[in-house]
């Protein structure tokens, strides 16, 4: 099939890279010039495993070709909207940047073709889109699709092509053997449902995952009180059989990034528009804003004032095999530390050098010896697998005092039995 991918961040560039590697000839579109001659050259925007490799391939088989000129949209079957919607620091969406992107290429598609739309939207942009379309094409034959991403960074590529299920709303019956198509060499279990279900289902999913990460960590903090082991309840609770071991309940750090509060935020506005209470929504972003500083208060209750001190942090990416920082509970916690009067010294596999941005307050080091070199504490952030190698003897030797804060027990079975060491995790108190 001829695809058009609109939108080349995260989502675009893997649907384009993986829909190219199964067979489909794909055209990857985007507004930034700049992207699109750093993607023809084989570069992506960004780091995710095996994407830079996908997209190479793409281009050497002739299947995979990067363009800004609109009009080669008029060749395509199926034009796919997979734009990352814009977030502020308050987890509102930038809906009409994304909408009139949309928009701007309705003059562009075939009259047969499909429109499938991956980004976020609240439920209902995608008849405002089809009722705006019509007025402009009252003869055309244009479809209309939604169907929820489900990537993550770092493991997009597996989770693209080998997904649990495919989620696609459509009101239109003769489409699904499109889809079909387009999903053959990927899946056959796909979930059908209408366009607004299907919109629906992204934010319930999202704040369902939300909802999971708060109420494990609200009930962590609480083990740590009580002297109960976080860990062995969620093990309890992940063997029952309402609840299962794949639930999305593991104390640690804060749910970051802007994806699942986005759709918490969306159903909140739509519970405020339709005057529906909905106390459950409106709590979940509060609480995990509070989570965010775990590391920082459990540092103050062990040294009390921290003017002076040096705390080392390692990890510092939103994710582990990602060089993103945007929205990282790491960076938020080292300004905290700075705030305090800490000197902030870190480590990340991914990153050599800081944005400038950042230099202020945190000092990079390149190698986790020279980070944690007289340290009075360390948060252990990202768990990148890098970390696993690290030995306990190292933080004994380097540091003032071994106090360590891993915020998700990463490393627990490195840390956890030695007494020399002051280890503590989500879940275990101080």
């Amino acid at each position: 099939m001829k695809v058009g991918v609109f939108g080349l961040w995260h989502l675009g560039c893997v649907t384009a890279a993986c829909l190219s590697s199964v067979g489909h000839d794909v055209i990857g579109y985007d507004p930034s010039i700049e992207n699109i001659i750093k993607l023809q050259s084989g570069e992506p925007p960004l780091f995710e495993p095996g994407l830079a490799e996908l997209i190479a391939q793409g281009i050497k088989n002739n299947k995979l070709k990067f363009s800004s000129n609109f009009s080669e949209l008029s060749q395509v079957e199926i034009a796919w909207i997979t734009f990352d919607t814009p977030v502020d620091e308050n987890d509102n969406a930038d809906v009409d940047y994304v909408k009139n992107q949309i928009i701007s290429i309705f003059p562009f598609l075939a009259n047969n073709a499909l429109l499938l739309v991956s980004s976020q939207l609240p439920v209902g942009t995608m008849k405002v889109l089809r009722e705006e379309f019509k007025k402009k094409n009252p003869s055309s034959n244009l479809d209309f699709a939604y169907s929820p991403e489900n990537l993550r960074l770092g493991k997009a590529i597996d989770i693209f092509l080998h997904p649990d299920r495919v989620v696609i709303g459509c009101d239109a019956e003769k489409e699904k053997i499109r889809f079909q198509q387009l999903f053959k060499n990927i899946t056959n279990n796909i979930i059908w449902m209408s366009v607004a279900s299907a919109e629906m289902t992204k934010h319930a999913l999202n704040a369902f995952l939300a909802t999971s990460v708060v109420f494990i960590n609200e009930l962590a903090v609480l083990c740590e009180k009580v002297g109960a082991n976080a860990s062995e309840v969620e093990l309890g609770l992940k063997s029952e059989a309402r609840i299962g071991p794949k639930a999305y309940l593991h104390p640690g750090g804060a749910f970051a990034g802007g994806t699942l509060a986005r759709d918490v935020t969306f159903l909140q506005n739509i519970s405020d528009e339709k005057l529906v209470p909905t106390k459950l929504f409106s709590a979940i972003l509060e609480s995990n804003q509070i989570h965010k500083q775990w590391a920082f208060r459990r540092i103050i209750d062990s040294l009390g004032d921290i003017k002076g001190k040096t705390i080392a942090v390692l990890g510092l990416t939103y994710k582990p095999e990602t060089n993103t920082l945007r929205r990282s509970e790491s960076i938020e916690t080292c300004r905290l530390l700075s705030n305090s009067g800490a000197n902030v010294s870190a480590f990340d596999p991914a990153l050599k050098e800081l944005p400038l941005e950042y230099q202020n307050f945190i000092s990079l080091k390149l190698s986790i010896k020279e980070a944690i070199a007289n340290a009075d504490a360390v948060i252990i952030s990202t768990p990148w697998p890098e970390f696993l190698k690290i030995e306990a003897d190292d933080f004994v030797k380097y540091m003032n005092k071994p106090l360590i804060f891993d915020v998700n027990g990463f490393l627990n079975k490195i840390f956890n039995n030695d007494n020399r060491i002051k280890y503590y995790f989500v879940g275990k108190g101080v």
